[in-house]
């Protein structure tokens, strides 16, 4: 007899929540060897690591991101996904951007970011117009 086997914290099926759809994202990138974008931030600041690099394992308690001849192994167990844009600013704070992508809430409160997006290109004679009166 067969019996059906059900994680406790399996994220929801697409288009049931953001939480949901986020997972389904972070699912298609994987399966796809999508380059991605990518933003770590520590909860108590210190480090943030930005980088590109293809989702190379994704299950529900961990992912490793490749990024060149790095790897970075992120812990999800315990996370929250949601989907959606964010808000990133300039490094002089002059302009602000939103990024379609996915963010994740670790459970130590650390933050993931991924999109398969790029952020606007700024030149400097863009950033030096909105310096001027």
């Amino acid at each position: 007899m067969s019996a059906l086997i059900v994680a406790a914290h399996l994220p929801e099926p697409a288009g049931a929540s953001a939480q949901g759809a986020a997972w389904q994202q972070l699912l298609h990138w994987h399966d796809n060897g999508q380059q991605l974008s990518f933003v770590y931030s520590r909860s108590l600041g210190g480090l943030i690591h930005t980088g590109q690099g293809r989702l190379d394992q994704l299950t529900l308690d961990a992912t490793t991101i490749e990024a060149g001849s790095s790897k970075l192994y992120i812990v999800l167990a315990g996370a929250s996904y949601e989907a959606g844009p964010q808000l990133f600013f300039t490094p002089n704070l002059l302009s602000r951007f939103h990024v379609n992508g996915v963010a994740v809430r670790l459970a130590n409160h650390d933050w993931l970011f991924l999109s398969d997006e790029s952020p606007p290109a700024l030149s400097m004679a863009h950033l030096q117009k909105r310096l001027q009166p």
